[in-house]
């Protein structure tokens, strides 16, 4: 690929798979496996009563979240897995769709303040993945 084929598809990705997360049982372990392996960073996000919210970045930008999954109880049969959001124009049109072909809602939509709005699909063959809208 050329690089202009290159750049074109970083910012079609960018801007459609916008955002990963890991979920982990142990966060502080995973954190410091991608810093030493990856040279990545890390940037906290005070989510009030949600607690605070680990990011990895790279040089300076945050590329990813973390999720504790060990002490949840609603992600105590969580497997360790990295998740993808897809940007869509809106999180209720774009799950009605999904819904009337096939999928199932695993995550109903939610509202993060000052995040955006999000809900967690399973597409027909079981792939997951979440639809987000930004807040901003």
């Amino acid at each position: 690929m050329s690089e202009q084929t290159m750049e074109n598809h970083a910012i079609a990705v960018g801007n459609t798979f916008c955002w990963h997360e890991l979920y982990t049982p142990n966060s502080e372990a995973s954190v410091n496996f991608y810093k030493e392996c990856l040279g990545w960073g890390t940037q906290e996000m005070d989510m009030g009563e949600m607690g605070t919210y680990t990011m990895l970045t790279v040089d300076g930008t945050a590329v990813a979240g973390t999720q504790q999954t060990a002490g949840n109880p609603e992600m105590e049969n969580v497997p360790p897995h990295w998740a993808i959001y897809v940007a869509v124009d809106d999180v209720d049109a774009r799950l009605a769709k999904c819904l009337a072909n096939g999928a199932t809602n695993l995550v109903p939509p939610m509202d993060i303040p000052s995040v955006g709005r999000m809900a967690l699909v399973q597409d027909p063959l079981g792939a997951t993945f979440w639809l987000y809208k930004s807040a901003h």
